[in-house]
């Protein structure tokens, strides 16, 4: 379908023609759709840039098959995929279609726990701006940054996930595509339609279109999205038995382990961890945190600990970090702000135990609880 001239009409009351025009790039789009987000949103709101060309792994060892155009996530944490093609790509009808299935079904299968706040981190360090102080903005400021990721990464695991694909123009038989899988999968999938139009003068403006929002899909995904309650020993049985017994008393052990130095444990609300947890003066103090990630690992809670005034220091988290590797060797990953990790079954070792129990010991003691 032809598309319309739109005319704008300034304060002065100046009339100007927008012409149908085209992206003057795929590349251009990329990095408009980055800036701004807001122009492929839709009624879940904002959405906060994780990275542009976040790698894919095919396999759970794997650094990154594949290259997603854009990794974004809602205030809910709802990862969105989205990939970006020019309407004259002739691989927008049916290719990016199996791209886009290849992406979700690899990301969702082999992506580990706190790779996504590692992302995040890595792109604001790049642009120069301070992640945190971006994250609580994003936020609102009343959401506890550490729950937000783990949210983001249980919904990832889970499959709670939109797809979207944007162009200029959506084909007609896209569009088929994505009601139709919209309906049928347990993701959102999207389409939208970024018309572009320009001015003699060079001016751009932009008429997105959402596709693929249909009220009986939102009814029914919104439907299965209660989780049902689920205890410690079920979650384990369901989540870390598959990786062998060996895990299964690491898990047991970890357990055991916060109960003995006075903390309590109890499955995460978003069901992809099991919490620790003791109370200080100052509010509830997490330091570990249980995730079947990585066929069970333990997560040492940096990202959550850095917003109490004891760990606010890089050289505090620092040290803790250390005497972490110096007990179980090398962790998931250096990063100071988000949860280095290693395998639960690690635990299932008398002397690696003590030593955990003496090191959460000093933090609690550092964080003042009880």
């Amino acid at each position: 379908m032809a598309r319309s001239i739109i005319y704008t009409v300034d304060s002065a009351g100046t009339l100007t023609a927008m012409r149908p025009s085209e992206p003057r790039s795929e590349d251009f789009m990329q990095k408009l759709v980055a800036a701004h987000p807001e122009l492929i949103a839709d009624q879940d709101g904002a959405l906060l840039l994780i990275r542009r060309e976040q790698p894919i792994a095919d396999r759970e060892d794997g650094s990154g098959r594949w290259s997603l155009d854009h990794l974004f996530v809602t205030r809910t944490g709802v990862p969105v995929l989205v990939e970006l093609k020019r309407a004259v790509d002739t691989r927008l009808r049916r290719e990016v279609i199996g791209q886009m299935l290849d992406y979700a079904a690899n990301g969702t299968a082999y992506w580990q726990g706190g790779r996504i706040a590692e992302s995040y981190a890595a792109t604001m360090a790049e642009s120069g701006r301070d992640a945190d102080a971006e994250l609580v903005t994003f936020l609102g400021g009343a959401a506890d940054p550490q729950q937000f990721w783990d949210q983001v990464d249980a919904n990832f695991a889970a499959g709670r996930i939109k797809m979207v694909f944007v162009a200029d123009t959506i084909p007609r038989e896209l569009a088929r595509i994505v009601e139709f899988l919209n309906e049928q999968m347990k993701a959102d999938v999207r389409a939208v339609e970024l018309s572009w139009f320009e001015s003699e003068g060079g001016v751009t403006a932009l008429t997105p279109r959402v596709i693929g929002e249909t009220e009986r899909a939102q009814t029914e995904k919104a439907a299965r999205g209660t989780l049902p309650p689920i205890g410690r020993e079920a979650w384990i049985e369901e989540r870390l038995a598959k990786y062998g017994p060996t895990t299964v008393a690491g898990a047991e052990a970890y357990v055991e382990l916060i109960e003995a130095t006075g903390g309590w444990t109890e499955v995460a609300s978003t069901q992809g961890s099991i919490v620790s947890w003791y109370e200080s003066p100052d509010g509830v103090l997490y330091p570990f945190a249980l995730s079947h990630y990585s066929k069970g690992s333990v997560q040492l809670c940096l990202g959550y600990l850095i917003n109490r005034p004891a760990f606010a220091s890089q050289e505090v988290r620092q040290s803790l970090y250390d005497k972490l590797t110096a007990i179980v060797g090398p962790l998931s990953t250096k990063t100071l702000n988000g949860t280095p990790s290693f395998s639960v079954s690690k635990l299932t070792d008398p002397a690696t135990r003590r030593a955990i129990e003496d090191l959460l010991r000093e933090i609690k003691a550092m964080g003042g609880a009880q």
